[in-house]
């Protein structure tokens, strides 16, 4: 006995009176309502091919597939926290975390990459004002000994912080 195998389902939501609408029209042309579908696909992907030599951009699409998910209870709810603790709604939250498992890197809500940003400026002006100082007038190694040595240390700390920040920010951005 051959299996029967699934197509993929094109599907949109309607409102009652067009999906009537759309139910008479199917029956007056003696078809179901998913053959005229197909015959309106058909219409469309005729009158509209896709030269995919001609577009050369690789991207993918923004949402290539769906899934469904079945939760355990009590799951959902957990979810939803912890989207809304990330400013997310729970399906791109879940989105996120399936990305970052399959790609091995996490992209970072939008909220928390601002607060890198943020980071990132205020590490940019530490820095400047560190290296201000150690350039910058009487040394103070007379006042305190190995102060020079600990102030070019210390901004060299800032310094590598501030590019791993950096760097973080600007690999969330790309993805």
């Amino acid at each position: 006995m051959p299996v029967a195998v699934r197509q993929p389902l094109i599907a949109a939501h309607v409102p009652p009176e067009k999906k009537a609408t759309f139910a008479a029209l199917a029956a007056r042309r003696g078809m179901t309502e998913s053959a005229l579908v197909n015959l309106l696909v058909d219409a469309v992907l005729d009158r509209n091919p896709i030269d995919s030599a001609s577009d050369d951009r690789g991207l993918p699409s923004p949402c290539a597939g769906r899934v469904s998910l079945r939760l355990r209870p009590g799951d959902l709810a957990r979810v939803r926290a912890r989207a809304a603790a990330r400013g997310m709604k729970p399906a791109s939250y879940l989105s996120a975390l399936i990305r970052a498992h399959v790609r091995y890197h996490s992209p970072l809500p939008v909220a928390e990459l601002n607060a890198l940003k943020l980071a990132v400026n205020h590490l940019s002006a530490v820095s400047r004002r560190l290296n201000e100082l150690t350039r910058s007038g009487p040394s103070p190694s007379a006042a305190l000994p190995d102060t020079d040595r600990r102030l070019a240390d210390t901004l060299r700390s800032v310094e590598n912080v501030r590019r791993a920040v950096a760097d973080v920010v600007r690999i969330n951005l790309m993805s």
